[in-house]
Formats: structure tokens, C-alpha cells, sequence
């Protein structure tokens, strides 16, 4: 089989860390609702007296003035004083859950990585974040607000790095960024196949990327071909895949780890674009058609 292309997107570095350090590249802080009016949540004091004594105002009202609010994932960029540059973001109420967490992050992260690439190298979060849930909400939220699909990434690389600000010491919030870096991923890794085009992603080459994936982490792989197919009767797939040029695979992957107690199967869907058969859809529905091998890129990630 011809060797075909499938564009890869790369994550940021994501790290902890106990402070706001000297050079925090963008800073993103909350802007929370509490019963006596909002409040600005994780910037250090001393960064903010200095810019309020620097600026004449408060940074809260200053955010206000320049269209942001404490309404959950309403960003805006504050420029400071010596070409600091501050983003607060809205959390909504002060008593925040890991999805409004995740959701805010996400969208000032969003928003800085729409700027000139050399401006947002490096982001560093700071809201707080002590319970496990809200960090893992967090740096997912971070992680994936960067993705772009393939070659715009190489044109603008955007965030090279990002740190999340937490006063917890303890395994279980290195443990909570890990699961979030790794969920981060395997999402990212979901949305290019999603969104690779039919000339490079199709059956074989969709069960091409499943043995690479298996090899790299010793899975246990089959794959059925057209013949394999029709000699264990599975009529439906080749009836489906008989429309299209490309001819259909089957692809089961199995994990045996020591000492497992049961069996879990997950199975999702992989017809890829203009590889099942007639489109009986009306034209708007083509666009959409690329997610039709959305849950068997989601089982393989």
C-alpha cells in the first residue's frame, strides 16, 4: 500500500507550578460573581497592586470597561503597564464546578491563541485551582482550545507552552494534569482523523493508523479485508462498501492486562467519507459526512 500523509496535531507542554513566576508570558485570571459584586480570582497581589497604582484603576473595572464580564467564558485582554499582557476571564459564580472551570479556560486560551504567534508562547493559568477535578477541567480546557487541524498549525505554531497555577502539593494534582493531558490527547488525536480528507483517510489507510497504534502500545490487532469479509459472512459491511472504490475493513483491537475480571467492549462506527456507498442525504448533509468514522476514531483513541 502506497504510504499516505495524515496530518498530526501537536499539544503544548503543560506543566504545574505553585506560583506565577517572573515571566508568566499571558497571564489568565477569573473574574467571579460573589454576593458583594465580582471579584478578580488568582492574581497575586502584589501584580495587582502595582498595576492598579500603574494604571489608576482597578484591574476588575478595568476588564469591565474593556467588554468583560464574570459570565462564564467571557475573555478579554487587559494590557499592562511594560508590555505585560493580563486575560481575565469569566468563571461565573465563585463556588466554580471543573466544567465552568474547563469552559473558561478554554475560551481565554482561545483567545490568545488568535494572536500573533510570538505574543502567546507561553500562557500561564492562575485561578486557584487546588481540587484535582477543577485542575483536570482546567488543563483540558487549556489543551484543547489550541487545537487547529493540520497544516494551519505549522503556518501559525501558537502556544508553545502552558502552566497551571495551584497550591496543591500532593500526587493527586500531578496525577489529575496527566489524565487531563492524556484525555487532551486522545481527543486531538479523534478530531484529525475526523477531520483528515477522503484522498488520505479511508478504510485502508484507517486501519493502517489502528496497526501503528497497536504496535506502539502492544495491542493485540486483526483486521478483516474485503476477502476476510466476505469468508466470515459479513454481508452488511461489503454490501454498504460495494458503492464505494475503496474497499471496507473491519478492525478489532483487544487489550488482555493481568489479572482482568471481565471483558469491555467498545465499538464505534468508521465509514469514511465517500466510502459508503450512495449518499441518500440531502446536499447540506455532505458536510457533516466526515463525522461518520467520528466513533470509531474516538474507540481508537
Amino acid at each position: 500500500m502506497k504510504a499516505v500523509k495524515v496530518f498530526s496535531f501537536s499539544l503544548p507542554a503543560i506543566a504545574l507550578s505553585t506560583s506565577v513566576g517572573k515571566d508568566p508570558g499571558i497571564l489568565v485570571v477569573g473574574l467571579a460573581q460573589t454576593s458583594d459584586g465580582d471579584i478578580l480570582v488568582g492574581l497575586p497581589d502584589d501584580r495587582a497592586k502595582a498595576s492598579a497604582k500603574a494604571l489608576g484603576v482597578d484591574l476588575a473595572t478595568l476588564a469591565a470597561q474593556l467588554g468583560g464580564s464574570a459570565k462564564n467564558g467571557k475573555a478579554v485582554l487587559v494590557p499592562l503597564p511594560a508590555g505585560q499582557k493580563l486575560v481575565v476571564v469569566g468563571l461565573g459564580p465563585i463556588d466554580v464546578t471543573a466544567e465552568q472551570v474547563r469552559r473558561a479556560v478554554g475560551a481565554a486560551v482561545r483567545l490568545i491563541d488568535a494572536l500573533p504567534a510570538k505574543a502567546a508562547q507561553q500562557v500561564t493559568v492562575s485561578l486557584e485551582t487546588a481540587e484535582p477535578g477543577i485542575i483536570k477541567g482546567a488543563a483540558e480546557g487549556a489543551l484543547l482550545a489550541t487545537y487547529r487541524y493540520g497544516p494551519t498549525k505549522a503556518e501559525q505554531p501558537g502556544i508553545a507552552s502552558i502552566t497551571l497555577v495551584s497550591a496543591n502539593k500532593k500526587p493527586e494534582a500531578k496525577q489529575a494534569l496527566d489524565l487531563a493531558a492524556a484525555t487532551a490527547a486522545a481527543v486531538v488525536q479523534a478530531r484529525d482523523w475526523v477531520n483528515t480528507p477522503a484522498n488520505y483517510l479511508y478504510p485502508e489507510t484507517f486501519a493502517e493508523a489502528a496497526r501503528t497504534l497497536a504496535r506502539t502500545h502492544k495491542l493485540g490487532i486483526e483486521v478483516w479485508d474485503e476477502k476476510a469479509l466476505e469468508r466470515d459472512g459479513f454481508g452488511g459491511l461489503l454490501a454498504v462498501g460495494g458503492g464505494s472504490s475503496r474497499k471496507p475493513r473491519l478492525v478489532k483491537l483487544s487489550y488482555a492486562p493481568r489479572g482482568a475480571r471481565f471483558h469491555l467492549a467498545l465499538v464505534g462506527k468508521g465509514i469514511t467519507f465517500d466510502s459508503g456507498g450512495l449518499d441518500l442525504k440531502p446536499a447540506d448533509g455532505m458536510y457533516t459526512m466526515k463525522c461518520d468514522m467520528a466513533g470509531a476514531a474516538s474507540v481508537l483513541a
